[in-house]
């Protein structure tokens, strides 16, 4: 091994595991988030109302809006670019653990999702209203706290690598010290088109991280897609 290359810990991108417990713990927003929709699950079940996957549902849909809640309030008016270089290195721990779990949710998400599609054409109108009404309030949320989510991870990793004096994974056509809104807008592009567009990957630390991104995107507006067609064969019938 060359020993110039940097160490899995020390790259940008996907980094290093580390138990999630630990990758919590410097992201108080997100365990609130967590701690918050499993409080609604639970006390969903055990007012005994409800099925399994809507009970689920429901608990993601409060911790996700929890979360965009607290990200607002971190992201707004944030382009100090030293501001987002000290919040990376604070929470340069469990970067992957982070994505993973995030993967592993929108898996979840849109498993449950496809149950509530599936039992639409088994109940009345009012019910099926209200299974398609929960059904696109979870990807819409699903959506959005996908695309906060790595856009953070995008520009913790950027700053990471200025930090330690790496080249730029992320190339903003006009812009030096990019803030949290244009990462935003990069994650947004990729997530409602699969593709990047003005703002380019620069260098292939970050590439394993915007496919994963693209991927996903993939199989959400599948499940757009899914509940177009549930709507038009309802209205048919």
């Amino acid at each position: 091994m060359n020993r110039d290359e940097p160490t899995t810990a020390e790259r940008p991108g996907l980094g290093r595991h580390v138990p999630l417990w630990r990758a919590l713990r410097v992201r108080p927003r997100l365990a609130a988030a967590i701690a918050f929709g499993l409080a609604v699950f639970g006390a969903i079940t055990l007012a005994h109302v409800l099925d399994t996957s809507a009970r689920t549902l429901i608990g993601w849909n409060a911790g996700a809006l929890f979360y965009l809640g607290l990200a607002w309030h971190e992201m707004r008016g944030v382009d100090d670019a030293r501001l987002i270089q000290e919040r990376a290195v604070a929470q340069d721990e469990g970067r992957t653990t982070i994505l993973l779990l995030v993967v592993l949710a929108a898996a979840a998400v849109m498993l449950a999702v496809g149950t509530q599609l599936s039992q639409m054409k088994d109940v009345d109108e009012e019910q099926r209203v209200w299974h398609f009404a929960l059904a696109g309030c979870t990807v819409l949320s699903s959506w959005f706290f996908t695309q906060v989510l790595f856009s953070l991870h995008y520009a913790h990793d950027f700053y990471l690598a200025r930090h330690r004096g790496k080249p730029d994974p992320l190339e903003f056509p006009g812009t030096k010290d990019p803030g949290y809104t244009d990462f935003f807008h990069f994650a947004c592009v990729i997530g409602a088109a699969a593709q990047t567009a003005d703002i380019q990957f620069h260098g292939r630390s970050l590439r394993p991280v915007g496919t994963v991104h693209c991927v996903l995107s993939f199989f959400f507006n599948a499940m757009l897609l899914a509940m177009s067609i549930n709507v038009a064969a309802g209205l048919l019938t």
